[in-house]
């Protein structure tokens, strides 16, 4: 089974950096662990592999959260990428589906339908910066392209894509290029003749393209130079410690009515749906210790 990776190179005497990213298995995980339609997998794993594409630099306890908010039948996307490539996110509604659209493909932009995508990212300090803007399309490629213009104002091209059916993820891939300063007019017009001419994605990932090949694609023109590779995977850090802190988050009055039901609960994570369990009298010492810190 082929590594999912992102490959990060310089391009244009320095002035685009371009990623290249295989995200197959990754947006395979998360299809099985959330159970999600055809649709909704396409559209998590588009989110996904744009996280990927654009937390591959991303080191210390730094991270990047993407959050689409829509009107349609999938309601919202989390996806979540922290330093070393750590991947994970889920849907609000993973079972709901669309017809294929017109031209044959997931209708993603249907399945998610208007709102908003949220960008967090948390640096290494511990502190948070969001930015959000209006779904362009909700076809998640377009809408993150959008961010960037509209929120960073910093000219991006971006392509992501997930081949799928109902037996499961076939191939998940991306690239992306940013101009950074000093780029010239001649170097922005390649890119985006680049794009406009570059096949389907997902198709060249399935076909046997390199994550360091799909950047050849985009950025052949501009003589790229690979500076480095980034693993990728699917790897949610909560733990039974973070569960206990929602838990308290919940509220003394909550967490007393769990206490005077007196049986086991059962707490599942989002983001990886692993099941935590807690007896009646763990609880208990939670709820006592709640009502210790706040006395």
């Amino acid at each position: 089974m082929d590594v999912d990776y992102a490959a990060i190179a310089l391009a244009g005497a320095d002035t685009v950096r371009v990623v290249g990213a295989r995200t197959t298995s990754i947006v395979r995980e998360a299809q099985s662990r959330h159970g999600c339609s055809p649709t909704v997998t396409a559209a998590l794993g588009r989110l996904l592999t744009g996280a990927a594409l654009m937390g591959s630099t991303l080191a210390g306890r730094e991270r990047i959260t993407l959050q689409v908010a829509g009107d349609g039948p999938a309601r919202g996307l989390i996806a979540e990428i922290a330093a070393g490539g750590r991947l994970r996110g889920y849907p609000l509604r993973p079972s709901v589906d669309r017809p294929l659209n017109a031209r044959g493909k997931f209708d993603v932009g249907g399945v998610v339908g208007r709102g908003f995508l949220h960008v967090t990212r948390t640096f290494d300090t511990g502190q948070p910066y969001t930015s959000a803007v209006p779904l362009a399309s909700g076809e998640i490629g377009e809408d993150l392209a959008q961010y960037f213009a509209r929120s960073e104002q910093i000219p991006t091209v971006i392509a992501v894509g997930v081949l799928a059916n109902p037996s499961g993820v076939l191939a998940a891939g991306g690239v992306f290029a940013q101009v950074l300063p000093g780029a010239s007019e001649r170097v922005i017009d390649s890119l985006e003749a680049a794009a406009r001419a570059l096949p389907q994605v997902s198709a060249l990932v399935r076909d046997g393209d390199t994550p360091e090949q799909l950047v050849g694609r985009l950025a052949a023109a501009l003589h790229p130079r690979i500076a480095g590779t980034q693993a990728l995977a699917f790897d949610c850090h909560c733990d039974r410690t973070r569960v206990v802190k929602a838990l308290v988050g919940l509220g003394r009055s909550a967490l007393a009515a769990i206490v005077d039901a007196g049986e086991e609960t059962e707490a599942t994570c989002d983001f990886c749906r692993r099941k935590y369990y807690f007896a009646a009298d763990e609880i208990r010492a939670i709820l006592r210790d709640a009502q210790a810190d706040c006395a």
